[in-house]
């Protein structure tokens, strides 16, 4: 199967239709393996043990039946508003974005129409094959060609700009639309809970002791990998292993950077003052508690709506007030907090020469 991801000149467009579907069937693989189409069904206390190896894939396939399992095959997922703090399906979500997602079966081809928005608005859709392998983001109107490298399913995530009121982001969601050739669900084998959960935290660890043998510039740079670019070539198991666990669904470098800060108390006053990374979309800065979830609905800043000096830099205060410069509240029930960097559209200066905001964060005295 060829890994075509193109724009095309001509849009075949179906209406999608989203509603609630109730899926309980089950099959069987190779071996007689049982097999699931249900998330209440993905883990059994007989399921497979999770390793690290199997990690990537069985998260994976938890995300694939999670969207399923409420909107079916080929039907698109909306969530008409930024993440809440009471529903983050995954750790360092965010609110940069409106998000849906859709499941959707490839394997006898499959395309994806993104709507018209307007000139300037951030619009993006990203493929994430069934062993967690993100391919390139598309950006704006167009209809696109999905294929995977494995597996007959892929899971597309698309951002809308955060600036759309409730009202337009809405009426764009609806206007994206898939076509595909195979309406047949996705299934998986079944998963030992306790495996799942504890190889989850030994994955987290982990990112310690990667951070120090690779460096977080170069860390951060190749976590996420394509298997249908010039990103093949940086593809590591453990990397992706470790990926899926800090932040499954994220993206390629060239379409965004991740900084991430060590913990701090979630006492006292910090802040971070920087130059504009001239990103060819915007910055952000998420505050997270110890598990890496947001704890309040004004948990981030981002570039579209942060206050400037006159001379172009950018000071943003963690835990300082309300008379202090873009402040972010960073007081919460697990006593510390650290912070997540993005550059959507990173700048030539923030890919290539490594500029880097955390290093800059600072406790006010």
């Amino acid at each position: 199967m060829k890994y075509a991801l193109k724009s095309l000149s001509e849009h075949s467009r179906v209406l999608v239709i989203t509603g609630l579907c109730t899926f309980s069937s089950f099959t069987y693989g190779a071996a007689g393996t049982k097999l699931t189409d249900d998330i209440e069904q993905f883990f059994s206390a007989n399921g497979t043990a999770v390793t690290k190896a199997l990690y990537p894939r069985a998260e994976t396939a938890r995300q694939i039946l999670e969207a399923q399992s409420i909107v079916g095959v080929n039907k698109i997922l909306h969530m008409p508003t930024l993440t809440p703090t009471d529903n983050q399906p995954v750790v360092r979500m965010n609110r940069d974005a409106y998000y849906s997602k859709a499941v959707v079966n490839v394997s006898e081809g499959a395309t994806i129409t993104l709507p018209d928005v307007p000139e300037g608005s951030y619009m993006s859709m990203q493929p994430v094959t069934e062993d967690h392998r993100p391919q390139p983001m598309s950006y704006g109107p167009g209809t696109y060609e999905l294929a995977t490298h494995t597996g007959s399913h892929l899971i597309v995530i698309i951002r809308l700009d955060s600036n759309f009121s409730p009202e337009q982001v809405r009426k764009y969601q609806r206007n994206i639309l898939i076509t595909a050739g195979s309406d047949k669900p996705f299934y998986t084998e079944q998963y030992e809970q306790s495996s799942f959960y504890q190889v989850e935290k030994q994955l987290k660890a982990d990112l310690v002791s990667l951070v120090k043998k690779e460096g977080p510039i170069a860390l951060y740079t190749s976590l996420f990998s394509s298997p249908t670019d010039e990103t093949r070539g940086i593809y590591s198991p453990e990397k992706n292993q470790v990926a899926a666990a800090i932040g499954w669904g994220g993206a390629l470098a060239k379409d965004n950077i991740y900084e991430t800060s060590p913990s701090f108390p979630a006492t006292g006053c910090y802040q971070l003052t920087f130059e504009d990374p001239k990103n060819k979309h915007f910055w952000s800065i998420t505050v997270y508690n110890k598990a890496g979830f947001m704890f309040s609905d004004t948990a981030n800043v981002n570039s579209y709506h942060a206050k400037a000096h006159a001379d172009g830099t950018y000071t943003v205060s963690l835990g300082c007030g309300q008379q202090y410069p873009n402040n972010i509240p960073v007081q919460n029930d697990s006593g510390v907090f650290g912070i997540t960097v993005r550059h959507y559209g990173p700048s030539e200066r923030v890919l290539k020469d490594g500029y880097r905001l955390v290093p800059q964060l600072k406790k006010v005295e």
